[in-house]
């Protein structure tokens, strides 16, 4: 058989890849399969630069039709992979294609979890209340955003449940374009994954733009009331017995990992597809991005992190060690959220119990920035509109001895495929 590369997911995770392996001199065949009919394009913009109007689908395109023709792909754009038979190395199309491979590679992501608005219920309800649900829109793909951006207009009224990265990012945007927006927390902070002091602010940051943060709740049912103008037609119950009238509904609560056509591979599908510290799950199957669960020598553990520039790292291991490398990923993670006009970096893990201390604080200029500690030891830092400063303190993480990034003096040996590695 001829060497075959078949990336399933053709998002930043899927196109890197074979980006890489064309870069590094593979000159086999080479198959990109992506669920959307669209070019691969750049998701972290939707929420914020293409909603509001200043970028368009072609601007967020991540390589143009002339790049994707250097790379000598065979593109399956609009398909699914619905089933991957890890014994014959095949993977099975929605519309019947079967590709043989010699190496696979899993770059899927994840898919939003669903908030379905459940009608009546409570057995109860308003008068003109109805039983059926009301929509609930994602925002997860160009054609979720496009849909998305058509309802905010000045003065609609959207709800967004979930407070955390999307669902705050999406409120700053919706505020800018002069809606009207609640959001729905059930934690008692927004960004709770960064602590109380951060979360706190981004809070008291929104509620100052007039959002209304609505903290300790969910959304327990959205309901349609037929009737009436396409504006003012959902009411959205919450579990407290609150009712708010809305235009529109946005789910951002959260994802799961898309690995639904991997079911009957035998591959371990706990948390995304489980892989060694190069990225490899089962003989000639690796998997990346999102998806995608990595032992992580610093860390003595298995991470799966939706992070943008992560994805890109472990795309360079995969493709390396697709052809025979024996890298592994070491690095430290870090990602940043534009939280309207503020811009929040973090490098490092963000560790369940940590304890953040701002350190350096220019109240003038709206920066400082801080340390996230565990039982003494820093974890990570985050810097508030000083993304220099960001930079300083990654490099005191990674010197600091007592750091959980600190060097280590060799990594550990790479887990044969399909040993099991401490958790």
């Amino acid at each position: 058989m001829n060497r075959h590369i078949v990336v399933v997911g053709a998002a930043a995770a899927g196109l890197a890849v074979t980006e890489q392996l064309r870069r590094l001199g593979y000159d086999g065949d080479l198959s990109l399969v992506g669920a959307e009919n669209h070019p691969p394009y750049d998701r972290p913009p939707l929420s914020k630069r293409f909603l509001a109007g200043e970028l368009n689908a072609e601007q967020l395109r991540l390589a143009g039709p002339e790049a994707l023709d250097r790379l000598a792909l065979s593109l399956h754009r609009g398909r699914r992979a619905v089933t991957a038979d890890l014994d014959s190395r095949t993977v099975t199309l929605d519309d019947g294609t079967v590709l043989m491979y010699t190496g696979l590679v899993v770059a899927t992501g994840v898919a939003p979890r669903g908030l379905s608005g459940t009608g009546r219920s409570d057995g109860g309800g308003e008068p003109g209340d109805v039983g059926r649900p009301g929509p609930v829109g994602t925002l997860k793909t160009l054609d979720d955003a496009r849909a998305l951006a058509e309802q905010l207009r000045p003065g609609r009224r959207v709800v967004i449940a979930g407070g955390g990265f999307l669902g705050t990012e999406t409120a700053w945007t919706a505020l800018a374009l002069g809606c009207e927006v609640t959001l729905v927390n059930r934690a008692a902070t927004p960004l709770a994954v960064l602590g109380d002091h951060i979360g706190s602010l981004v809070g008291e940051r929104l509620r100052a733009a007039g959002a209304a943060l609505l903290t300790g709740r969910t959304v327990r049912a959205v309901h349609q009331r037929d009737g009436l103008p396409e504006a003012g037609r959902l009411t959205v119950l919450l579990n407290d017995g609150t009712r708010l009238p809305a235009d529109a509904v946005l789910g951002a609560i959260g994802s799961v990992p898309a690995t639904d056509w991997l079911a009957s591979t035998g591959l371990d599908l706990s948390d995304g597809v489980r892989c060694d510290a190069g990225g490899r799950a089962a003989p000639g199957v690796y998997a990346c991005g999102d998806v995608a669960s990595w032992y992580h020598p610093r860390h003595g553990g298995h991470l799966r992190l939706e992070h943008r520039m992560h994805a890109g790292e472990q795309a360079r291991v995969v493709a390396a060690n697709l052809l025979g490398g024996t890298e592994v990923l070491n690095s430290v993670p870090f990602f940043w959220t534009d939280q309207g006009p503020h811009k929040i970096v973090v490098h490092g893990l963000l560790t369940p119990g940590s304890d953040f201390k701002p350190l350096e604080v220019d109240p003038e200029r709206d920066r400082f920035t801080g340390v996230y500690r565990l039982g003494g030891r820093p974890v990570a830092v985050l810097a508030w509109n000083s993304p220099k400063e960001a930079l300083r303190l990654r490099r005191e993480l990674l010197t600091d001895p007592q750091s959980a990034d600190a060097p280590t003096p060799a990594a550990p040996a790479e887990p044969a495929a399909g040993t099991p590695v401490p958790q």
